[in-house]
């Protein structure tokens, strides 16, 4: 009974923690127009760089990552963030960068040590547009 109660306390820290890093990480809501910014800027996320998104027509777009078309259909916002904070969380052999953690990053510049590549609010900013980007209805 005692091992049960253990695994029981156990597994509801692990799913408190689990949901409570993907929560928002700012009280401002995200702005999905910042959001595109900071998706194809390259000293933002420059998330373009590996993958594609239609509404970015005309744009170079990489192929390295999943396209995007959708992404607002198929994953929740909290999904969406959860992969953008950290992705290693979900494929330990991901070549995407963890835009919101400092944590077991190697090769980093001195000058970027201990300093995230995206900011808080620009996690959300970008959360929010991607949540915009949902299935187009083919004519």
């Amino acid at each position: 009974m005692r091992r049960w109660i253990i695994l029981l306390v156990s597994f509801s820290v692990l799913s408190l923690h689990a949901s409570d890093e993907q929560l928002p990480l700012t009280k401002k809501q995200g702005r999905a127009e910042i959001g595109g910014m900071v998706f194809s800027e390259r000293d933002k996320g420059h998330c373009l760089l590996c993958h594609q998104l239609a509404t970015n027509a005309g744009l170079f777009q990489g192929n390295i990552g999943p396209v995007l078309d959708g992404v607002g259909s198929r994953l929740s916002a909290a999904q969406i963030r959860y992969r953008i904070v950290d992705s290693r969380r979900l494929n330990q052999g991901t070549v995407m960068p963890a835009y919101y953690s400092t944590k077991e990053l190697t090769q980093v510049a001195l000058e970027h040590r201990g300093k995230t590549i995206l900011t808080a609010q620009e996690i959300e900013d970008l959360v929010a547009y991607l949540v915009e980007q949902q299935l187009v209805e083919q004519h």
